[in-house]
């Protein structure tokens, strides 16, 4: 009689386990749809946005923001260029 209760102990108890995993990789798939899925609605939301007319409008902008930037950095060096041709080199100094 105990070895037919220990069998049916351990039965039960693989039986318990083998159904925990395969909740638990139900659970996983669930999960990783999940995830998939929001991370084709975030992609599509920022591929909206991106071509959106304010994103253009904006992207204009910072063009021509960065434009005006070099070409004023352009302007200053220029301006200081000479200095930097006429220096001398630097000599290593032995010690």
């Amino acid at each position: 009689m105990r070895r037919q209760v220990l069998f049916a102990a351990v039965f039960l108890t693989l039986l318990v386990f083998a159904y925990a995993q395969e909740e638990k990789e139900t659970m996983l798939d669930l999960f990783q749809d999940y995830v998939q899925q929001a991370a084709r609605q975030a992609q599509e939301a920022l591929n909206t946005v991106h071509e959106s007319p304010m994103a253009q409008q904006a992207k204009g902008w910072m063009s021509d923001s960065f434009s005006s930037l070099h070409g004023y950095w352009n302007t200053w060096a220029d301006k200081w260029s000479g200095l930097w041709d006429t220096a001398e080199p630097a000599v290593a100094k032995d010690a």
